[in-house]
């Protein structure tokens, strides 16, 4: 596996491939396998600070303020690119009608930052769809709609390596099962499917998570479900590839022990050890399902990212409770 970006400290080394997005992350000189590293690998950044959809369930509810300014966006990736593999793009709304996409997918690349995204698909245009082409992967979420299907095949046949972003919950549970099961839940129009799924490269479910205006929904997932859940999810029949976010793996991993190379392959929480969150007016938090009030600190000329990464009794605090609590979310969820 060919590596084309490496970070060596005295205690671990992180080698990174920016074309396919493989990386190890190891002690060396005798040390074991870091627990938190110096700065993030990756960084989830909040490119978007409004939303016009106010979809019920958003994590980050319908608060609205601007999107990231660029030259802000630029300041965390020069802050970072030494460490930083990837840079997650998001916060309220689809990243790829920020007014200067473009120039952050560019900047990212140039800098040896590999971007991602996330998008409803809506309103998807040419240009986006090129642009794109310099992202390590999108991912489209499943909302069930003609612009969600529009999306995934167009990014498909750009030759983008594409994902679909499901959420996990009581009421998606059904459809869960029938994806790992290796059934299509997906409609057939003329015969022909509508996801492309010898192509798709894989469904990633991430847990529902009663925050923000989905806090007002009862869709967490039973105990009964995320047993049955995790009791196929690590031998799946799909054509695609099937992972989760950290947060669902918390939960799985209570019901099922995988075995030794699954076991390499999952990790659970890496907020505050591995990652974090960057909001759209430029405060550090350890993830973005982080309550904004408790667990941010605003970036300024006196705590830059590094100073709050390692310094701040916030990034201290919730890594304290993760290794405590053998990584189990600290935020209850």
């Amino acid at each position: 596996m060919k590596i084309n970006k490496v970070f060596v400290n005295k205690d671990y080394a992180i080698m990174f491939n920016t074309n396919t997005g493989f990386e190890i992350i190891t002690g060396i000189k005798g040390k074991e396998d870091p627990f938190a590293l110096e700065l993030p690998s990756l960084v989830d950044v909040g490119i978007m600070g409004h939303c016009k959809h106010k979809c019920p369930f958003c994590y980050q509810g319908h608060d609205e303020q601007p999107n990231m300014k660029f030259e802000d966006f630029k300041s965390i990736i020069d802050s970072v690119k030494h460490h930083t593999n990837q840079v997650a793009l998001g916060g309220r709304g689809d990243p790829n009608h920020h007014e200067n996409f473009k120039e952050i997918i560019e900047y990212a690349r140039k800098n040896g930052v590999v971007p991602n995204y996330t998008t409803s698909g809506i309103d998807l245009t040419d240009e986006q769809i090129e642009i794109s082409k310099l992202c390590g992967a999108v991912a489209v979420s499943d909302y069930g709609r003609d612009y969600t299907y529009n999306a995934i095949q167009q990014f498909i046949d750009a030759g983008i390596k594409t994902n679909i972003h499901m959420i996990y919950s009581a009421k998606s549970h059904p459809r869960a099962i029938e994806i790992i099961s290796g059934l299509d839940p997906w409609e057939v129009e003329n015969d022909h499917p509508i996801v492309d799924l010898d192509k798709l490269n894989a469904v990633i479910f991430l847990l529902f998570k009663p925050a923000g205006a989905g806090a007002k929904l009862d869709w967490t997932p039973k105990k009964m479900q995320l047993n049955t859940f995790a009791n196929i999810v690590f031998n799946p029949k799909s054509k695609f590839k099937i992972g989760m976010d950290s947060c669902l793996i918390n939960h799985v991993l209570q019901y099922v022990e995988p075995n030794e190379l699954q076991r390499m392959s999952v990790d659970s929480c890496e907020g505050a050890r591995m990652s974090a969150y960057i909001t759209p007016d430029m405060r550090m938090m350890p993830c973005s399902f982080a309550d904004k009030r408790d667990w941010s600190i605003p970036i300024d000329d006196e705590r830059d990212i590094k100073r709050i990464w390692n310094d701040s009794k916030t990034f201290k605090r919730f890594r304290k409770i993760l290794e405590r609590n053998n990584c189990c979310c600290p935020l209850n969820l």
